[in-house]
């Protein structure tokens, strides 16, 4: 085990070992999502987080096999993350690989790779992410992060069987992010199938037009809300304990991932208590 390994390894109790509903029947979720099983097979860029995860239980209703691929990328995050991203691939009782791909913190200095650079909503020359202050965009945007990971997960995928690549890439989150936009995913679909070949091959987004508000509901919809909301990890400071739990998951409830999640929960709780 590697020193880069061992620390990983030793994050593993830093996040609860059950979520708040355990034992979940994930390949058992009711069928409310409106979800048509597809004769192919998929692997799922699991990062650990609310919609990663959500997708990955969407998966299982959707493919007949389904796989999990996690990143570790030197992430200011990565310990809960993947801690997070293997213990929900164990309780979907899926195939997961972690696969290293530190090369991002080389390419170019942003939030999510470089702790010494601010979360900041929208990134500062001063801040360190001039890329991202050039494009108002996050300091947490990493260029060509999308572009190298889900190309890794097709890489990996195709060989293996696997000609479907479900994503949890989501274009009306606030971040903004280019690389989460349908024109992105239907280039990038389009340019995996040509340099493999593989004219099967597809980018299943699921979230790709959906809230926050309306991921949550998707949750709901394949019965594992609750593990969604205790079994996941979206704060970017890695934030994961009793002293950071609130009523939409864990995290330190101020950098902009939580915010976010916090948001959608609360959009989601007010439609559902309406509705009752």
């Amino acid at each position: 085990m590697t020193e880069h390994d061992a620390e990983r390894h030793a994050q593993d109790a830093d996040i609860d070992s059950d979520p708040d509903e355990p034992g979940v029947e994930m390949r058992d979720a009711n069928t409310k999502a409106g979800v048509a099983p597809v004769d192919g097979n998929a692997v799922v860029t699991l990062s650990g987080g609310q919609d990663s995860s959500t997708c990955l239980f969407y998966a299982l209703q959707v493919y007949n096999e389904v796989a999990a691929v996690t990143f570790d990328y030197d992430q200011r995050h990565g310990a809960a993350e993947i801690t997070a991203a293997r213990k929900i691939a164990r309780q979907a009782d899926v195939p997961h690989t972690v696969l290293r791909m530190n090369t991002l913190a080389e390419l170019g200095d942003a939030a999510l790779t470089n702790a010494e650079i601010p979360v900041e909503a929208e990134a500062t020359a001063i801040g360190g992410n001039t890329f991202a202050a050039e494009r108002g965009l996050p300091s947490t945007f990493v260029p060509g992060r999308n572009l190298l990971l889900l190309g890794a997960a097709a890489a990996w995928g195709l060989p293996r069987g696997y000609d479907n690549l479900v994503t949890g890439v989501c274009a009306a989150d606030a971040a903004g992010y280019p690389d989460c936009r349908l024109e992105f995913v239907t280039a990038l679909n389009e340019a995996i199938s040509l340099a493999t070949d593989t004219p099967t091959f597809a980018i299943d987004a699921p979230l790709i037009h959906r809230t926050k508000a309306e991921t949550w509901k998707l949750a709901d919809d394949l019965g594992v809300l609750q593990f969604i909301r205790f079994g996941t990890h979206t704060c970017y400071e890695g934030a994961h304990d009793d002293e950071h739990k609130h009523d939409w998951g864990f995290g330190c409830g101020e950098c902009p991932a939580c915010d976010e999640r916090r948001r959608g929960w609360e959009a989601f709780d007010r439609a559902r208590t309406i509705k009752r």
